[in-house]
This record gives structure tokens, C-alpha cells and sequence, in this order.
């Protein structure tokens, strides 16, 4: 952990959350997250071992705590401490929505757009009838498709579609780049502009297809406005 060795309450606590990868543990967490590879999956990028090292250290600055789970595994849960930064992690990410350019393209990730997806769902928009969406991200490397099985009971992704004994409504075929996806999640465009640039194809049963618009929506970042741009100077 870097010192800043002063006194002010700014830099001690930017000595405990702002280390590389920390916030993002936090943000894991504060979604629900309790096991590590579930911590994991929300940040490919970041080896295990840097991985258990934050956590240590979280648990040493009194925000993290953890209980023994099936077979010993340890399952994690914020302290009041830790839970008291939500609102900061949240407006971090409501300044970014409204301040920062889209990400680049070589931020995107299929397996990590798809998760996000996934687990932001409105349960009470979850269609009462299973129904299977495949997701092919056209400009991704192979393997490409993933299957969202969405139904009263959650919404879970696969890397495999579902077995032929398995009994779903009429199935979604969504194909993508991963830009497309990537923007109408995060609110920068919208599903219809998005079909009509042919960046998102559909097919499908056309109540299907409504129900899963329905069912992926947006980020819960997305309705946050950019700010209006600058007046142009005045010509003298």
C-alpha cells in the first residue's frame, strides 16, 4: 500500500481504495459478488494472485470480512465500513457517464459486456415463459455467440446453447458488433438507431424479440445526460 503520509482523511482513505484494481473489487462486491471466481469474472484483466493481495489488504483495513463456504471456500462480504463507500463508487460511475468519451474499442470485452448484461437485468421484466437469446458478436474472435437464458427465475449466460431436451420459448438471434452492443448499453445510442445503422441484427419471433429489448434494456448508467456543449466564442 502506498503512504502518503499525511494527515488529511482525503489521503488516508486514497491510501486504501485508489490502489490499482481496488475500486473495482469494491464495485464487484457491492453487486453481490461473494466468491472469488465471481469476483474474478468482473475483472478478466487482473491476475489471482493481485487479486488475493487486495483482498488482504482490504480485510486488514477493516472493510472486507468473510465466512467459510462450501469446502472451505471463503465467501466475502463488506463490513459497514466497506458498504458506506456505495455511494461513492456509484457516483464515480455516474461522472464518468456524464464526463468521459465512449471507451475504446479495445476496451470492450464480449465475455464482460455480456456478464454486465446479465447481472443488471430487471427481474421484474423477466418474461414468464423461458426464452433463450443468442448473442454473435460479429467482429469478435472465436468463439463468438452467447446464450442468455432468461427466465421468471433469473437470467444466466452460457458459452454453449441449450440442450435440445431443454424446453424454451421461440429463441432470440441477436448478431452484433461488439460496439453496437457496447453503446446501446451504455445509452450512447439507442436499440432503434442501432438496428437501422445495422450495427444490431434481429431475428425472431417479433413478441420474442420485444421481450428480450425488454429484458436486456440499458446500464443503470445510461439515462445519465452528457452535459450540453460549450457556446461557441463570440467573433469580435
Amino acid at each position: 500500500m502506498y503512504r502518503y503520509e499525511q494527515h488529511c482523511p482525503v489521503a488516508r482513505a486514497a491510501e486504501v481504495v485508489t490502489e490499482t484494481w481496488t475500486l473495482l473489487i469494491l464495485r464487484e462486491l457491492l453487486r453481490g459478488s461473494e466468491r472469488r471466481a465471481d469476483i474474478a469474472r468482473g475483472l478478466p484483466k487482473m491476475s489471482s494472485s493481485l487479486l488475493a493481495l487486495r483482498l488482504r489488504t482490504l480485510e486488514a483495513a477493516g472493510l472486507l470480512t468473510y465466512l467459510p463456504g462450501d469446502n472451505g471456500e471463503k465467501r466475502y462480504r463488506l463490513t459497514a465500513a466497506g458498504r458506506e463507500l456505495r455511494p461513492i463508487i456509484d457516483q464515480l460511475g455516474l461522472w464518468g457517464q456524464r464526463w468521459l468519451d465512449s471507451p475504446r474499442v479495445g476496451d470492450l470485452d464480449p465475455e464482460l459486456l455480456v456478464f454486465d448484461i446479465c447481472r443488471e437485468i430487471d427481474r421484474a421484466r423477466l418474461p414468464a415463459q423461458p426464452l433463450t437469446v443468442e448473442i454473435e458478436f460479429a467482429d469478435a474472435p472465436p468463439p463468438r455467440s452467447w446464450w442468455l437464458a432468461l427466465s421468471g427465475s433469473g437470467a444466466v449466460a452460457h458459452r454453449t446453447g441449450p440442450k435440445p431436451s431443454v424446453r424454451t420459448a421461440v429463441g432470440v438471434r441477436l448478431r452484433c458488433t461488439l460496439g453496437a452492443l457496447a453503446g446501446v448499453w451504455q445509452g450512447r445510442t439507442t436499440w432503434l438507431q442501432a438496428v437501422r445503422d445495422q450495427g444490431i441484427m434481429l431475428a425472431g419471433d417479433p413478441a420474442a424479440i420485444r421481450s428480450a429489448i425488454d429484458c436486456l434494456g440499458t446500464s443503470r448508467y445510461a439515462a445519465v445526460p452528457r452535459p450540453a456543449p460549450a457556446p461557441p466564442a463570440e467573433s469580435r
